[in-house]
């Protein structure tokens, strides 16, 4: 039987990784700048993720295309995390997220 687990990737400064790790994530990227764009958008193309975890700072410097591109993109789920300095205002919550990716939201009561 094949194993279709889909892979979580994280995307962060060091100590946001190590934290990742220590939970069991193995694959995670200590990256910055277009390094980090380069990967980003290199995962963004890899059927075999899932979840794609980026810090906040590094998705507010990313180039405008990538952004949209990240936007546009149902699958793999692209989240924005706070980094080791703290969070940010963010325009998308992860309820948001969800229901771009599922098509449900999780906030509407029934």
């Amino acid at each position: 039987m094949a194993d279709n687990k889909e892979k979580i990737a994280v995307i962060a400064d060091s100590a946001t990784c190590t934290g990742f790790r220590l939970a069991g994530i193995e694959h995670t990227f200590a990256l910055t700048g277009t390094e980090a764009e380069a990967k980003i958008s290199e995962l963004l193309g890899d059927e075999s993720y899932g979840i794609i975890v980026v810090s906040e700072r590094m998705v507010e410097g990313c180039d405008w295309r990538l952004k949209k591109r990240i936007e546009a993109t149902a699958k793999p789920v692209v989240v924005a995390i706070p980094d080791s300095q703290g969070p940010i205002e963010q325009e998308e919550s992860l309820a948001k997220l969800i229901k771009r990716a599922l098509g449900v939201d999780l906030t509407k009561k029934k």
